[in-house]
């Protein structure tokens, strides 16, 4: 797709030079290619010239298109976020392309109550269990020997809204998501589908409780355990075998390591690296919290 190829002045974009893009996109969706980005702050434009194979057109300020890397497609506006998500929600109305779809595709192995709800457009793979009350919306893909408990849902909208002079802007989304083999999810928890044409990602084996919140576009990798009333922010990146503990909070945008523990009841607002515990305000070494969950296994 190029720019010039939208009815641009529907969105109050002037077109400044022609580019090509793939689908539209964030800077924190790193596996995204070809993508349509907006900026409104000079902070940003370090970061469109070091992506050369994920940024291919912006909308920016008149002020910035001086910035912009002379390999990209330039789209001018005096509000480039309220432009960029107009744009996003037309497409999203009025092309199904433009949102993910995978085909549907549920296996006779997989045992489904009759009392959930399966949606087109979604893949459940042999041997997953889903519980009464359980929703599957569309965009979901549920690899081998996924369990989701009672009343969970999986791939519903995320909370994203923009105010503008109008009043507040609801963002569609248009992504999807991905439990991969051996997640299981207890019940009544939420993992919202990503706001682009991405996933939200759970890795193989991680275990989710109840009341469990997982914001648009996270990804959390192998093996973690959520414990109850934790709640990860959209856009988050959590690697393998994190312990989350009940009623912790992680902020949006944040990028957690390997073997990461998280106490009950922690706020976590910045990155914390790998082999870390966070108590309080302090970072220190994981591996005696570990030592004692792991010889904890007949409970406390």
């Amino acid at each position: 797709m190029k720019l010039s190829d939208l009815d641009l002045e529907r969105f109050d974009i002037t077109l400044s030079r022609d580019g090509n893009f793939d689908t539209l996109g964030s800077f924190s969706r790193k596996r995204m290619k070809n993508l349509l980005v907006f900026i409104d702050d000079n902070k940003y434009t370090p970061i469109l010239r070091e992506g050369i194979d994920r940024f291919q057109s912006v909308i920016c300020t008149p002020e910035l298109q001086a910035s912009i890397p002379p390999r990209m497609g330039i789209g001018v506006s005096n509000d480039p976020g309220n432009s960029f998500y107009t744009l996003h929600n037309y497409l999203a109305r009025v092309n199904p392309s433009y949102h993910v779809l995978p085909e549907s595709d549920v296996s006779p192995d997989a045992r489904i109550h009759k009392t959930a709800f399966i949606d087109t457009n979604v893949k459940i793979s042999e041997g997953c269990i889903i519980h009464p009350g359980a929703i599957i919306l569309k965009g979901t893909i549920l690899k081998e020997d996924v369990i989701i408990g009672p009343g969970s849902v999986i791939g519903g909208e995320g909370f994203r809204f923009i105010k503008n002079e109008s009043g507040i802007m609801s963002i569609t989304h248009v992504g999807g998501v991905i439990l991969e083999k051996g997640v299981e999810i207890q019940a009544n928890s939420c993992v919202d589908k990503a706001v682009y044409a991405d996933y939200t990602i759970i890795g193989e084996y991680t275990k989710i409780d109840n009341l469990v919140h997982v914001g648009h576009n996270v990804e959390i990798g192998k093996r973690c355990l959520l414990v109850a009333c934790s709640m990860i922010g959209g856009s988050t990146v959590i690697g393998n075998d994190v312990w989350i503990g009940p009623n912790a909070t992680i902020s949006d945008n944040l990028l957690i390591g390997d073997s990461v523990f998280i106490p009950l009841g922690s706020v976590v607002t910045r990155n914390i690296p790998s082999g870390k515990a966070l108590i309080g305000d302090t970072v220190m070494d994981s591996s005696r919290f570990y030592k004692y969950i792991n010889s904890n296994k007949h409970g406390v």
